[in-house]
């Protein structure tokens, strides 16, 4: 793997796109990925790493199904990497800027603080930005020698990153909103892409205005007239700079929007499930209609059953909403 006399490093990244491109880039070292979409879920606080591991596998399993099982298997193996600090010299980590990475890496920093000794070297790439790639949206669209230009960029992990993390990660898994609200208009320049995604994260909770997230408002938008999911999953990117929507929490969210009661979507099947899934179509139903136009509230006449981090909102009443004109979470 390495020549004698070279460092030994590990690569944890965001997904196994990022570690193939490590590998084809000729970057020496073994890797492993962390890789959990965290904003999905419940994340509840007060729990021990191992039992939060178990919350997080119930979870992935029932969501993507048997076709997942070894995938979510990982969830421990990515820790079991970490303990075997002997096997490397130095721990590098490979993130970007959006919401789905910066929720793993306050995550995984936790994680290291606790399992790697303090002495063992970890480094950190993480850009929000590369040249030639004007909407540039994370590590798996550049080349491999492009990606093998970050080599050299990387920074070192010192104390003010564990900090913050240890802090952004209590807020997330905490049973209310108001920790996390804070935390992103604090000081938090040690990991400078945290705020922004800590922003679109609250972003997901149900608007004063209507009750809709941000992401169930683009979907709404979008089908308006009706639209294949495929022709949705593309567009529903625009406008966006910290949050990634993947194929599968696409096709999760117009299921859940068609189950409402009554429904805001119709959902009609294109023969497919599980990973095709996406080969279906969406149509807003009058109701979907009468919530995007502010008519309704999505969550007054409809109700809510969903995990925002450590956050359980549920019923038709709940208090937690984003106010968008003052930039904040409100407790109505």
């Amino acid at each position: 793997m390495t020549n004698a006399g070279q460092t030994r490093f590990l690569h944890v990244a965001n997904g196994t796109c990022t570690t193939r491109l490590i590998e084809a880039a000729g970057i020496p070292g073994a890797w492993s990925i962390w890789a959990d979409p965290l904003y999905e879920g419940p994340v509840p606080g007060g729990l021990s790493d191992a039992e939060l591991v178990e919350v997080r596998t119930r979870h992935l399993s029932g969501q993507y199904g048997q076709v997942d099982v070894d995938a979510v298997n990982d969830l421990r193996n990515w820790r079991a990497t970490l303990e075997r600090h002997e096997s490397y010299d130095e721990l590098i980590l490979w993130f970007e800027h959006d919401l789905f990475d910066q929720l793993n890496l306050v995550q995984l920093l936790t994680c290291i603080r606790e399992r790697v000794p303090a002495g063992k070297p970890v480094s950190l790439v993480c850009i929000g930005s590369f040249p030639g790639h004007p909407r540039f949206k994370g590590l798996g669209e550049l080349s491999p020698g492009e990606l093998a230009m970050l080599l050299g960029t990387r920074e070192p992990i010192g104390e003010a990153q564990h900090a913050l993390a240890a802090r952004a990660w209590e807020a997330f898994c905490a049973p209310t909103p108001e920790a996390l609200d804070a935390l992103r208009r604090s000081a938090t320049s040690a990991l400078p892409y945290l705020a922004p995604a800590v922003t679109r994260f609250l972003q997901e909770y149900p608007w004063t205005s209507d009750g809709l997230s941000r992401t169930e408002r683009r979907l709404l938008r979008l089908a308006d007239g009706g639209i294949d999911l495929a022709a949705a999953f593309a567009r529903m990117h625009e406008d966006e700079d910290a949050y990634y929507v993947t194929d599968l929490s696409l096709a999760d969210l117009a299921e859940a929007l068609s189950r409402t009661s009554p429904p805001l979507v119709a959902l009609a099947s294109g023969g497919g499930s599980g990973r095709e899934s996406l080969q279906g179509s969406v149509t807003l139903t009058e109701l979907g209609r009468a919530v995007l136009a502010g008519e309704r509230d999505r969550v007054e006449t409809c109700g809510i059953d969903r995990w925002l981090g450590g956050v359980h909102l549920h019923g038709d009443a709940d208090p937690w909403r984003w106010d968008d004109e003052r930039q904040r979470i409100v407790c109505s």
